[in-house]
């Protein structure tokens, strides 16, 4: 999204809290101690001085990893409370209750309030653990034993493979998707939107077809829908990771956790190189143990692109999967409630994405893209408004 226009006001944070973390003493920091410094809005050069100062009292892991993400740390913040966390506590020794660390690894940063749990559907959703809960433990009867690193790479390798697998299937299905956008004020009210419906369906002569089906007038005052944004409704928020895409992307173990009614292995995902032109996602996704297939993914899709033009900033964002005929876990649903520091002021966002109606089509054709709506819809275009 770009922000349409200038003169907001900065966000200003309460710096006495990061005075109360900075100065506390020279004991390791805590895990509210960096919350405090995030909250405050320390700088990542602070906060990675600050940590390799003091060390931490802690080990990373990934429900660590995403609450530090949803209160604004960066990648190389959290790789650095990684390190801190493997490093021998001095003179202190840890806790015998401290549990141990998932495989540490540096994860996506966003400022972004925890996903909540999309609503209840017949099949088994995969949700992430509460961003404030502590790590899962191991429930009775299950095995949550982290695989070998041979084992790990064998899973990503295969679950690409089936990632591959899917991406043709869903060519095969037809579906509706609904894409909404809004911004909300300093009340949490909605002063703006954007929405559009599409079919994604076959014509008489078996080619694939994005049609547009509703869109309403557009009334976003304060960013505006950008093509990067439609690509993202299309490809990176479904996100598909495929044998021929995992060599562009630095694919790291997280853990192994039970979500729901499934198991699942976490990984970090990030681009290894930023293409100009490209869009990417970084993230994390969640792959059932047993199909080896993402059934959840969260992050957001990267680069963010500064121009003479204005800024154009993306939301993180949560997509769930559900197992569709019983085989492959297509994308259902997507949301985002997340601020944009524009560099002129924030700007509070809500996005949700629903893809239904899902049914088999044979056909191995491309996707064409319809920009044509029914006449009795205003907007036409998926350009961005003009200002």
């Amino acid at each position: 999204m770009i922000r349409r226009v200038a003169g907001i006001a900065a966000l200003v944070l309460a710096a006495c809290l990061v005075a109360a973390a900075v100065f506390a003493g020279e004991s390791p920091l805590s895990k509210d101690d960096v919350t405090l410094l995030l909250l405050g809005g320390a700088t990542q050069e602070k906060m990675i001085a600050l940590i390799d100062q003091r060390g931490v009292d802690f080990q990373m892991n990934p429900d660590l990893a995403k609450k530090f993400h949803d209160a604004g740390a960066s990648d190389e913040v959290i790789e650095a409370l990684t390190k801190a966390g493997q490093k021998p506590k001095a003179a202190v020794p840890a806790p015998s209750s401290q549990p141990p660390a998932a495989n540490p690894t540096t994860t996506p940063s966003a400022s972004a309030p925890a996903a909540t749990t999309p609503p209840a559907t017949p099949s088994p959703t995969a949700t992430p653990p509460a961003a404030a809960s502590p790590p899962p433990s191991k429930p009775a009867g299950v095995d949550l034993g982290d695989p070998s690193p041979e084992q790990i790479q064998k899973i990503i390798q295969e679950f690409a493979a089936k990632e591959e697998l899917f991406k043709e299937a869903r060519n095969n299905y037809t579906y509706h998707q609904t894409n909404k956008v809004q911004t909300l004020d300093a009340d949490g009210s909605v002063d703006g939107q954007y929405e559009q419906a599409w079919d994604i369906l076959y014509d008489d002569a078996g080619k694939r077809i994005e049609r547009v089906t509703y869109a309403p007038p557009d009334t976003l005052k304060r960013i505006q829908i950008t093509e990067q944004d439609i690509d993202a409704f299309r490809n990176i928020q479904p996100f598909v990771l495929t044998s021929a895409e995992l060599p562009e992307y630095d694919i790291k173990y997280m853990g192994h956790v039970k979500v729901d009614e499934i198991t699942a292995y976490v990984f970090s995902v990030r681009p290894k190189e930023l293409k100009k032109g490209r869009q990417y996602f970084q993230g994390t996704v969640w792959v059932d143990d047993r199909d080896l297939q993402i059934v959840k993914s969260e992050g957001k899709n990267v680069p963010e692109l500064t121009t003479k033009h204005g800024e154009n900033l993306f939301p993180r964002f949560a997509t769930y999967r559900e197992q569709i005929d019983g085989k492959f876990w297509f994308p259902t649903y997507t949301e985002a409630n997340d601020t944009l520091h524009f560099s002129n002021g924030p700007v509070r966002i809500k996005e949700i994405v629903k893809y239904t109606n899902y049914k088999q089509f044979k056909s191995t054709t491309k996707i064409k893209i319809l920009s044509e709506v029914p006449p009795d819809q205003n907007k036409t275009s998926a350009q961005p408004p003009k200002q």
